[in-house]
């Protein structure tokens, strides 16, 4: 299903009425929902970057953190890549 413009821009319409009511800026929760999505998707991002620098099974398994030691991954920015 595609979402109209004119749709998306209702919801955001509502979105930033919402928000304004809870002091908040859209930019600012529009930024923590990116950030979120991003953490949500580490595994996938990691094994994306590693199949593009090309590190092995075994080199990722070495650098696999132990069972009771997390890793979080928050980057601030993505750069853009050009080609």
């Amino acid at each position: 299903m595609t979402v109209s413009q004119k749709d998306i821009k209702k919801s955001k319409d509502l979105v930033e009425k919402l928000l304004k009511v809870n002091d908040q800026k859209y930019n600012d929760w529009l930024h923590q929902q990116h950030q979120q999505f991003i953490e949500e998707n580490q595994d996938l991002i990691l094994q994306a970057l590693s199949a593009f620098t090309g590190q092995g099974e075994e080199e990722e398994e070495k650098n696999e953190p132990k069972v009771n030691e997390q890793v979080s991954v928050k980057p601030t920015s993505i750069p853009a890549m050009q080609n």
